[in-house]
């Protein structure tokens, strides 16, 4: 848990007490003059409590956006080799690379820099260089890649196609890279015993217990087309970026339908997503829909004392429909605070993506992923979930549109498996939307 969570966290038990006080204030017939005295003190504080609760709020949200930008991992000072590739990176313009395989040369300068950096073959552009930090303004939007037909200095600043953000950093997955070879993560599954024994007395021993998960590469893939003119043509700063960043997301977006949905068994294709990895939820269809106790007691049942010993340390990604009911759903018909509301303030987050399953036809029940991040919030945080990649994009295909001036790119990234290292940490749930 940072300083800022530590702090918010404080701030928010003050106010229960606070109110908790003033409750019991409040059914006293006749207040002595202590009393009276505290209830003042409690009252002239209360407007100061607030805006301190928004302050600490408002830090906390920047935190985490931070830390998603940085990546699910997160965290922590970078050292100076790290900060030196950094700035490298923040040389490179993609252009680059394209007008580079468009004349069938090699990059060079900073791009050629990079890529010797990153350790990648010669003419492929580094997976590194769509990192979300090295542009956070443009993290969560996508554009079009073909040049406009529309150019020059009259050209209004290029839109981009909206896509929804990354559930990777929700669910704390890490995605390291991988040279070559088989990935392999390895979890200690029997845990060592301990125990008060006599003077002289063997102290337990437990034989030691591993399991490890392997993955191998899987291809994620795009492809476009792209002219010489297209690169030279057109007349906005922004065609570099919102290209850079139109290639890199719409390869992500499929990368996210595979982590949450992605099944081998009925796509050879696929990746073992996490509801492929997750044990199926024991809850059936009942009478009525979802209240605002069915979900309190969803985020209850997520406090095991180990990854999550609090409500603070429980997060849920939900669907569409099982979002809006949350929105919808208050304790009573004199609240003026939804469960989501609830949920945002008190809780590690509730939150949803179009990527995840729709409500089922038949049990009108819909899947979601509990999260317990009370590990993520040390100062050592564990890693929960692992998707490596192997490492770049790939350009190809220099003959069909030669005639043209035309280049087909085809942009491929290798992944692995997503690889539950510590499933204590997840857990999946459903919510009956309707009946």
């Amino acid at each position: 848990m940072t300083k800022n969570q530590k702090r918010l966290r404080e701030l928010q038990e003050q106010r229960s007490k606070n109110r908790q006080r003033l409750a019991e204030l409040a059914a006293i017939d006749g207040l002595e003059a202590e009393q009276r005295s505290e209830l003042d003190a409690i009252e002239e504080s209360t407007p100061d409590l607030e805006r301190q609760i928004r302050a600490a709020q408002v830090a906390v949200d920047d935190e985490t956006e931070e830390a998603e930008r940085r990546g699910a991992g997160g965290g922590g000072e970078i050292d100076a080799e790290t900060r030196e590739r950094r700035e490298l990176r923040g040389r490179c313009v993609l252009g680059r690379y394209f007008e580079a395989a468009l004349r069938g040369r090699l990059p060079t300068g900073a791009e050629a820099e990079f890529g010797q950096a990153a350790k990648v073959p010669d003419g492929t552009i580094p997976f590194d260089l769509w990192e979300a930090d090295r542009d956070a303004a443009l993290a969560e939007q996508r554009a079009i890649t073909p040049a406009p037909t529309t150019v020059g200095v009259n050209l209004a600043p290029l839109q981009p196609f909206v896509f929804s953000p990354s559930v990777a950093p929700r669910l704390m997955v890490d995605m390291p890279h991988v040279e070559s070879g088989t990935y392999a993560s390895g979890t200690i599954t029997t845990a060592a015993t301990a125990d008060a024994v006599a003077k002289g007395a063997d102290v337990p021993e437990t034989a030691a217990a591993f399991t490890v998960q392997t993955t191998v590469p899987h291809r994620i893939g795009a492809s476009l087309n792209l002219s010489a003119e297209d690169v030279k043509a057109v007349g906005q700063d922004n065609f570099e970026s919102l290209l850079r960043q139109h290639l890199s997301l719409v390869v992500s977006e499929e990368l996210d339908n595979e982590l949450l949905n992605g099944d081998p068994d009925t796509d050879a294709d696929d990746i073992s997503g996490f509801f492929k990895r997750l044990t199926d939820s024991p809850e059936t269809a009942t009478a009525s829909v979802y209240d605002y106790g069915d979900f309190l007691k969803l985020y209850a049942d997520g406090i095991d004392g180990l990854w999550a010993s609090t409500v603070s340390e429980v997060a849920v990604l939900m669907g569409l429909d099982s979002y809006r009911l949350a929105v919808q759903t208050y304790r009573t018909t004199d609240s003026d605070e939804s469960f989501a509301a609830f949920a945002a303030r008190r809780t590690a987050g509730l939150s949803t993506s179009n990527r995840m399953p729709a409500t089922d036809a038949t049990s009108k029940l819909q899947k979601g992923i509990l999260c317990r991040k009370g590990r993520s919030m040390m100062p050592a945080p564990m890693r929960t979930a692992v998707c490596p990649h192997w490492g770049y994009f790939q350009i190809d295909d220099i003959y069909t549109g030669a005639r043209k001036a035309e280049r087909r790119f085809v942009i491929n990234t290798l992944i692995g498996d997503l690889i539950v290292v510590q499933a204590g940490a997840y857990k999946e749930i459903v919510v009956q939307t309707t009946t």
